[in-house]
C-alpha cells in the first residue's frame, strides 16, 4: 500500500525548523512590538497624526504622546522649525503639508488644532483619507462647513 503523506524523516525535519524557529523568534522580533502586561502590542496602538503642533496642538500632542496606547507618527505644520522641535520628542516624521501625511497608511488618528478658518478643511480631508478626527472647538466656523464634514 503507498503512503500519500509524508515520510517520517520529513516530519521530523519540519517538526524541528519549527521549534527552531519558535524558540529563536524572541531574539529576533523587537520587544516594542511584542504585548507585556502594561504594554499593548504594536496593533493595539493608535498611530496619531497632529496638524497644527502650536500652543493648543502642542498641549493634545503630549497629551496624546504620553498614553501606551498610542504612538505619534507625524506632526504637520506650516512652521517646520515648530513642527520639528515637536515631533523630536516622539521621532515623529515632519510635513508641511498635511495632505502628503494624510496618505500615509500608519495613521489611524489625526488630531487637528489649526486655526480655526482651516479647521473644516484639515477635518474633512482627514475623513476622505479614511482617518478617524479629533478637532478643537469650534470645528467650523459657519453651518455651510459643518454640513459640508457631515456634522450637520
Amino acid at each position: 500500500m503507498k503512503s500519500s503523506g509524508i515520510s517520517r524523516r520529513e516530519f521530523l525535519g519540519r517538526g524541528l525548523a519549527f521549534g527552531a524557529a519558535a524558540v529563536s523568534a524572541p531574539y529576533i522580533i523587537p520587544s516594542g512590538v511584542l504585548a507585556a502586561d502594561g504594554r499593548p502590542g504594536a496593533n493595539d496602538r493608535i498611530g496619531i497624526a497632529v496638524i497644527g503642533p502650536g500652543r493648543q496642538g502642542g498641549g493634545l500632542l503630549s497629551s496624546a504622546g504620553g498614553s501606551k496606547l498610542a504612538r505619534i507618527v507625524a506632526v504637520a505644520d506650516v512652521n517646520l522649525v515648530r513642527a520639528r522641535e515637536r515631533a523630536a520628542k516622539y521621532k515623529a516624521e515632519v510635513y508641511q503639508d498635511y495632505r502628503k501625511m494624510l496618505e500615509r497608511k500608519d495613521i489611524d488618528a489625526v488630531i487637528t488644532a489649526t486655526p480655526e478658518h482651516w479647521r473644516s478643511l484639515t477635518c474633512i480631508h482627514a475623513c476622505q483619507a479614511g482617518k478617524d478626527v479629533y478637532a478643537e472647538k469650534p470645528m467650523t466656523l459657519t453651518i455651510r462647513e459643518g454640513d459640508d464634514i457631515g456634522a450637520g
